[in-house]
Parts: C-alpha cells; sequence; structure tokens
C-alpha cells in the first residue's frame, strides 16, 4: 500500500453505491489495486447499510472538508462513534476536546452575563445603575 493510499484510511467521505444509494462514512482500508475503499457506513439512505462495511470503487468516492467546528452534539455522536468502533485513542482525545469545549462555554457564559448593563457612548446607562 502507497503512502497516499494509506493517508486516506481514517478520512472522512461520502459517495454512492451501484444501486445508487448516498453513503456517509470513513475509509477503513483500501484494497492491494488501490482501485476500491471499504467504507464504515455511518449515515445511508439504506438503514440496513448504517454500521457496515462496503466496498466501494474509489471513483464513486469523495473527500469530505474537515469541519473546524464541532458543537457539543457533534462531539457526543464522534464519542459514540468511538466507543463503537473501540477506537480508545480517539475516544481519549474526543473526550479531551468535549471537556475543552465545556470549559470555554462556562468562560463564555459568565463573560456574558457579567456585560449584561446597557453600555452607550458615555458610558453605562443611567437606567440600569
Amino acid at each position: 500500500m502507497s503512502r497516499e493510499e494509506q493517508s486516506m484510511v481514517g478520512v472522512w467521505v461520502r459517495g454512492k453505491t451501484k444501486k445508487g444509494e448516498l453513503i456517509h462514512g470513513f475509509v477503513e482500508s483500501i484494497d492491494s489495486t488501490g482501485s476500491t475503499v471499504h467504507v464504515y457506513v455511518v449515515n445511508c439512505d439504506n438503514d440496513m447499510t448504517v454500521g457496515k462495511v462496503i466496498a466501494i470503487p474509489i471513483n464513486r468516492v469523495e473527500l469530505m472538508n474537515e469541519s473546524s467546528v464541532i458543537d457539543e452534539e457533534q462531539l457526543r455522536d464522534l464519542i459514540d462513534l468511538a466507543l463503537a468502533t473501540r477506537d480508545q485513542e480517539w475516544f481519549r482525545e474526543l473526550v479531551a476536546r468535549s471537556r475543552s469545549l465545556q470549559k470555554n462555554l462556562q468562560g463564555r457564559e459568565k463573560r456574558t452575563a457579567e456585560h449584561r448593563y446597557i453600555r452607550n457612548r458615555l458610558g453605562t446607562s443611567a437606567i440600569w445603575e
């Protein structure tokens, strides 16, 4: 397996099966010829396909952009996926990221609570003082 093929393992992809079903998942492996990828399906038109590994020709999948902004709900879904796939390293990384996100949200809530008074060009409003 070439270096390029190795770097594709674990990448999120979307595509179509030969039956025309839309799939969303991550690459588990690539065959020895490099023409077929084995995708762990996370979301699909056909509910029976979700949670299975399917083989798709590499020209039927496209790489998904990695989103830099992940909200708390998406993070919980990824933690569930890490548990389902028994990926301890990824699980620990996601839990740490979740804790960091919660601390940031708590700090932001505290700052916004401190600044709830109305300000104008002359300073704070006399109405609220």
